[in-house]
């Protein structure tokens, strides 16, 4: 069953995209160069605005803003915790692909959908794909999470900039975050960061 909107109340204040960004990769170039290197340079406008035609509505705030400060990585498993970062053309391929296999009439899809209309992937691998909800609603702008065999979730973070900010204090303070979804980095003999136990 899928889980229930988180109720509204006081919006958190969560620090801009850009910051969270920077953070990350200061400590990304004072630990681990090789994985600041993975990272692709940003987006341009034009990539992005490209995106958005083809998907038919904007991307979110924060992956926007999130593009434009990394348009993805080039690593085997990603640099973040959430396996492989998208590129703005990326974004759209694997959108496109879990769109033609999605079946809009499938009586399953309304209790435990397996993918949305609007939700937009930002990372992933082997067809397991982290999203953000682009559609109207409690869900907007949350994570997710959609295995290729199984039905989707939300994950608790309630936008992207939430998480990288999470993320950034993980990294900075060597330590869990203040609820432990973001588990502390270590950085391996080959310079790559590894975020699982």
């Amino acid at each position: 069953m899928m889980m229930r909107p988180p109720r509204r109340g006081i919006a958190p204040v969560v620090p801009p995209v850009v910051k969270s960004w920077r953070r990350i990769d200061g400590w990304l170039a004072r630990y681990a160069p090789k994985a600041l290197g993975e990272l692709r340079p940003p987006a341009s406008r034009q990539s992005i605005q490209e995106a958005e035609s083809r998907l038919g509505f904007p991307l979110p705030a924060d992956l926007r803003e999130s593009l434009r400060c990394h348009d993805g990585d080039r690593s085997l498993l990603g640099v973040l915790p959430c396996r492989r970062l998208y590129s703005a053309s990326e974004i759209i391929e694997v959108r496109e692909m879990r769109m033609e296999i999605w079946e809009s009439d499938d009586p399953d899809q309304a209790e435990t959908p397996w993918w949305g209309t609007q939700w937009v992937p930002i990372s992933g691998g082997q067809g397991d794909d982290h999203f953000i909800d682009a559609g109207e609603g409690m869900w907007q702008n949350h994570l997710g999470n959609a295995v290729h065999g199984d039905q989707a979730c939300f994950l608790g973070w309630p936008s992207l900039g939430s998480w990288l900010h999470e993320v950034a204090e993980a990294m900075e303070h060597h330590s869990q975050s203040w609820f432990g979804a973001v588990t502390a980095p270590k950085i391996d003999s080959s310079g790559d960061v590894g975020w699982w136990n």
